[in-house]
């Protein structure tokens, strides 16, 4: 039996303020840092970072959907200042997944 596990897929694009670098490097960094240790602590931020070339950065959540997912990423200080511009959130059912530790059945 296949188990199913459901996630959000967060997609974001540099914004007017993302200075040429690393996220590390970027206005309210520190903000932005302990709001994802924040869900991370909470179980909800599973997997985040930029594209290599630091055009923008994808985040996989769970435990929300959607529109949940909307107006907890509207608190995130990167898209409060405009580091990040939100090009797309999605609900996404996860069908394989070799990172997650494996449930007993």
């Amino acid at each position: 039996m296949r188990r199913t596990k459901h996630r959000v897929l967060v997609v974001f694009r540099a914004g007017p303020t993302w200075a040429s670098g690393p996220p590390e490097k970027q206005p309210d960094w520190d903000a932005h840092a302990d709001w994802v240790d924040g869900l991370i602590e909470n179980g909800t931020f599973v997997m985040g970072g930029p594209f290599s070339h630091y055009s923008g950065s994808v985040n996989l959540l769970e435990g929300l959907r959607a529109h949940e997912a909307k107006e907890l990423i509207a608190t995130d200080p990167f898209v409060l200042n405009r580091v990040f511009v939100v090009d797309s959130i999605r609900d996404w059912t996860v069908y394989v997944d070799e990172l997650s530790p494996k449930e007993s059945v």
